[in-house]
């Protein structure tokens, strides 16, 4: 035999048939993953053609432009509460006393109302037995242009967090 007697000739052979082998392995290894590959796509498109895919898509893309407006309107209603509320009383401060020492369960006190830069009013009412007297001191920025109580700066120490309420 030929084949047997050149050993050049049959490493040759004994090569290009291992290649071929290979080849064929490789090819079903591909056609495997290509049809794999194949079902998952043909899974996406089922029910879906081009022309419902893009009218989905425009849908998709229109929501998206509905949220972004809706968050900007979201962002500016936000902005304006907070711009409200830096306005309104969110400091409370208040101090219940005995003004006259009369032994009659602390019936007067002392209330400070602030908004968030300490701006606002402090309150005092003095009760006896005869009447009640009522104080009402301006507050600019934590401070007073009048002199205050010891029971309003008490209330006006709360307010500001620079006291506990129940510390005496």
């Amino acid at each position: 035999m030929i084949l047997f007697d050149n050993p050049i000739l049959f490493i040759i052979i004994v090569i290009l048939v291992a290649m071929s082998a290979a080849a064929i392995i490789f090819a079903i290894i591909a056609f495997g993953k290509y049809s794999e590959l194949n079902k998952r796509y043909e899974m996406f498109m089922t029910g879906k053609d081009a022309e419902s895919l893009e009218e989905y898509f425009l849908d998709l893309q229109q929501d998206i432009d509905h949220l972004i407006e809706d968050n900007n309107k979201n962002k500016d209603s936000i902005r304006k509460l907070n711009r409200i509320t830096k306005r309104t009383f969110q400091k409370v401060g208040f101090y219940k006393y005995d003004a006259f020492e009369e032994k009659t369960g602390k019936r007067s006190f002392a209330l400070a109302l602030l908004d968030f830069t300490n701006t606002g009013f402090v309150v005092t009412c003095q009760s006896h037995g005869d009447g009640t007297i009522i104080f009402i001191k301006d507050v600019e920025v934590g401070t007073t242009s009048t002199k205050l109580g010891p029971e309003e700066e008490k209330a006006l120490e709360i307010a500001m967090g620079q006291r506990d309420k129940y510390e005496d």
